[in-house]
């Protein structure tokens, strides 16, 4: 019996061994094969990270506007206002698009796609 028990125990390890390995060397090819990919399409479009000063600049753009608009709130009413159908179309389009990506994110983060787990104990009302 326990010759029985020790065979079935190292067959089943010996198989999971394989199904992880093959599972690592699938998941480390994809992600070299993207990493190529990724430095072909960076070279031919030549990409190339913002320099300090762009990446000050755009912050401390927004930082001011923000302010702006704090202090004076009906001067960003009026930009709202002012913009046409088609920047309002715009913007729908990226917000919507940002609700998708976070929606992705909280179903991968999840591990489900509908609820969350509930691992407490139910309570029943009498």
């Amino acid at each position: 019996m326990l010759a029985r028990i020790q065979t079935a125990g190292t067959s089943l390890l010996t198989k999971t061994a394989a199904l992880v390995t093959k599972t690592v060397e699938k998941t480390v090819y994809c992600g070299k094969v993207t990493g190529e990919l990724s430095k072909q399409i960076y070279k031919s479009e030549k990409l190339q990270p913002p320099s300090l000063d762009e990446f000050k600049s755009v912050y401390m753009n927004l930082y001011t506007n923000s302010l702006r608009y704090i202090k004076t709130p009906q001067q960003a009413v009026n930009c709202v206002k002012a913009s046409g159908k088609n920047d309002l179309l715009k913007y729908g389009a990226v917000g919507i698009q940002l609700l998708g990506f976070y929606s992705v994110g909280e179903v991968i983060g999840r591990r489900k796609l509908v609820g969350y787990n509930c691992y407490t104990e139910k309570v029943i009302h009498h």
